[in-house]
């Protein structure tokens, strides 16, 4: 056996190309791309071929060359070494199509994991997959129950998710934890209520204790100023009792504590105690009952005056004194409509509450983004960006674009150690479709299609896990490769001339669809995947530097497995040529085997186009019996969708393999 690693080079070039390309990055909602190569990235794959230059420097000469008619010859690539159950493997370069399937025992296969599915697809439509995985219940988990589920459309934008359980908690004592609220918000309003309560052991560790402290606050705006009414009652230790012991006393601490505020702002305050009752005790923790209402005036005027010379006078903005007083004055210009909260502890446990609004900050948002423009961090956005994010803003104040989040939850440790679990969130967005009308008729692109949904569940003794995911996009394909091959250029840990090559050959040759399918069960794992290129030419081209290739296919005979690569020209007149004419070229060697034409009768498997085009839905262009796109079993358009970490698996699946022949 002379070339298993050219052999098994060869296969990670071809895996590169027919797998890889599933594994890339996609967009995220707002259509920003990112990238799952740091993702996938493993121990193994890394040690295993760090680059694609590493992969070239390790490609050996081939084992057979069998010369043909006009330039023509056929590269034999054995493998007698690898233990993996199944490989098959192809490749047609004039139909863009690339092909795998690897098959394989898994040894020490952990007991608790008992089968996984995964299925992925990314055409120039989208990226969507489905994926799912049993194990035998976790011993810690009595019962779980998980739904979530997702969908950003041109007309909708909500979640929702519940989640319920019984789990074995060492947590301590008994206690409870309850919480619910809300949040609404448009482009100018913000409001939020709701309500947190703890007892027993939860509710000591907030600091409730058995005397009860309690502490009601509410702020209001008034036409000069704002009005601050509190109503506390709490205990006071020795140390800081001589600051409350009298009524001057008291009222002079407040002074210090509030009044400081509106004499470092220009303005003025006024206090006034209207309940105050002090009680002294021998246990050192004295009890203090007070009520009081704070008025500040004129304190604007001075936050808006600070604020205008610290944006003037800074090196981080270049804003003269009028544009610094006018973002100073959005500032002020903020509504407190209600603000309110209230706490209460007492034996052990805590309750708080509550509500909140503030109007008229959308000139505060606009001007915010009126401060990144005039940023010296303004040189690492794009000025666009900027501008979409003004236009999206105005859009929402035009069609008075409301969303709302709300929740409910509960966690109770019981006394027998264990913990249960109760859960709700959900969101919502009001008038959505107009304000993706607006966006367009603004000429912004809208956010991309997203749905997801997520469900797992006990039944019995076994824990199982459902996924989907799909998102919608046009030309997301080649964006996405485009988004990998830069990430993978920019990485310079990875970088070579080499990788520069393959990477700019793989974004320059129109990627339609990749997919990658696996399964895990009964301590066996198969991985499949395939893509479709619009011209796969340059990709082909690196593969060698001194012969051009056509097309791949692979071969078993016993525990024997072959890599058959068709040359179109071998650069030289292969009719008449000898090894004497090619042992110059990169593909032949010292111990390379060349058959001259007319010499040799053997056939080799060839590509075949008509599976790799079924596999992948679209339309071979050497079947006589043409499959439209999406009428093959799971085309692109019957496969629903999971997500990037599926694909990542199958990567690594695939890595390990390989590094299990090495």
């Amino acid at each position: 056996m002379r070339s298993g690693g050219g052999y098994r080079a060869l296969l990670a070039v071809l895996l590169v190309a027919a797998v890889g390309v599933a594994t890339i990055g996609m967009p995220v909602v707002n259509s920003g791309m990112t990238t799952t190569a740091e993702a996938a990235e493993s121990p193994e794959i890394a040690e295993s071929y760090d680059s694609v230059s590493q992969v070239d420097s390790e490609r050996d000469p081939a084992d057979e060359v069998y010369l043909g008619e006009n330039g023509s010859a056929v590269l034999q690539y054995d493998d007698d070494e690898g233990d993996v159950n199944q490989i098959d493997l192809g490749m047609d370069v004039s139909e863009g199509l690339a092909y795998m399937l690897v098959v394989d025992d898994i040894e020490d296969q952990d007991e608790e994991f008992q089968e996984a599915n995964f299925s992925a697809v990314l055409d120039q439509s989208g990226f969507s997959g489905d994926g799912s995985f049993v194990m035998e219940q976790p011993e810690e988990v009595e019962n779980f129950e998980l739904d979530a589920s997702g969908e950003v459309t041109d007309e909708t934008n909500e979640f929702e998710a519940t989640a319920t359980g019984t789990f074995e908690s060492q947590g301590g004592a008994a206690g409870t934890v309850d919480t619910d609220g809300q949040i609404t918000a448009t482009a100018d309003r913000f409001e939020t209520s709701g309500s947190v309560s703890a007892d027993g052991a939860a509710g000591a560790m907030t600091g409730a204790n058995s005397e009860g402290e309690s502490l009601d606050l509410s702020l209001n705006d008034t036409s000069d100023g704002y009005t601050l009414d509190v109503t506390q009652e709490r205990g006071v230790y020795d140390w800081s009792a001589s600051q409350w012991e009298t009524r001057e006393q008291a009222e002079q601490t407040l002074q210090q504590q509030y009044g400081s505020l509106a004499t470092d702002l220009g303005g003025t305050s006024e206090i006034e105690i209207s309940n105050y009752n002090f009680e002294e005790r021998s246990s050192g923790q004295h009890k203090l009952e007070l009520e009081f209402t704070v008025e500040y005036t004129g304190i604007d005027d001075g936050i808006e005056q600070q604020l205008t010379t610290v944006l003037a006078n800074s090196e981080e903005y270049d804003l003269s004194q009028s544009e610094a007083a006018e973002v100073a004055g959005t500032v002020t210009d903020l509504e407190i409509q209600t603000f309110e909260f209230s706490m209460a502890t007492s034996g052990g446990s805590m309750d708080a509450e509550w509500d909140i609004a503030i109007d008229n900050y959308g000139e505060l948002s606009l001007a915010m983004i009126d401060l990144a423009e005039a940023s010296s961090m303004s040189e690492e956005m794009a000025q666009e960006d900027l501008e979409d994010a003004r236009t999206a803003l105005e859009a929402q104040q035009a069609v008075d674009l409301q969303s709302e989040i709300k929740w409910s939850a509960s966690v109770e440790q019981t006394s027998d150690q264990k913990m249960e679990l109760d859960a709700e969130l959900s969101s919502n967005t009001e008038n959505w479709a107009a304000y993706i009308d607006e966006l367009e008729a603004n000429d912004v692109d809208p956010q991309n299609d997203v749905s997801f949904s997520l469900t797992a569940n006990t039944d019995g003794d076994e824990l199982a896990v459902d996924a989907q995911f799909e998102i919608e996009a046009e030309d997301m394909a080649s964006q996405a490769i485009n988004s990998w091959a830069n990430s993978v250029q920019n990485n310079p840990t990875t970088m070579s001339s080499d990788t520069d090559e393959f990477m700019t050959a793989l974004s320059e040759s129109e990627l339609e669809v990749a997919r990658v399918d696996g399964n895990i069960a009964d301590g066996t794992v198969r991985v499949e995947g395939g893509a479709k290129f619009e011209n796969m030419s340059k990709v082909a081209d690196t593969f060698s530097d001194s012969v051009s290739i056509s097309g791949m296919a692979s071969g078993s005979a016993g525990n024997s497995t072959s890599l058959y690569v068709y040359v179109d020209d071998m650069g030289v007149d292969t009719e008449s040529a000898t090894k004497s004419d090619i042992e110059h070229l990169d593909v032949v060697g010292s111990e390379t085997t060349v058959h001259e034409a007319g010499e040799w009768d053997e056939e080799f498997p060839e590509p075949d186009t008509d599976a790799m085009s079924e596999y992948l839905g679209v339309a071979s262009e050497k079947s006589s019996e043409s499959n439209e796109s999406g009428d093959g079993d799971g085309g692109s358009d019957t496969v629903p969708g999971f997500g990037v970490g599926v694909t990542a698996i199958a990567g690594l699946l695939t890595a390990l393999v390989l590094r299990r022949q090495a």
